[in-house]
């Protein structure tokens, strides 16, 4: 991961409250969260799933069905 140039907003006693990123790197955070949360998906599905269809066939179906 890039490294990331935080600036802290902090209370009058010192103590961090919160954190100020650029916008850029808070979409690229955004982006990496979305890239986990599918992945995490994937492997919950990978794990329960007990058939999995090959991308090719579940296209096919859904052409034929009209949805694509």
């Amino acid at each position: 991961m890039a490294s990331l140039s935080p600036k802290f907003v902090t209370s009058a006693q010192g103590r961090k409250k919160a954190v100020v990123l650029d916008l850029g790197e808070y979409r690229r955070l955004l982006q990496k969260i979305e890239d986990l949360e599918d992945a995490l998906t994937l492997d919950r599905a990978e794990q329960t799933s007990k058939d999995l269809m090959p991308y090719g066939q579940v296209h096919a179906r859904l052409k034929r069905a009209g949805k694509l």
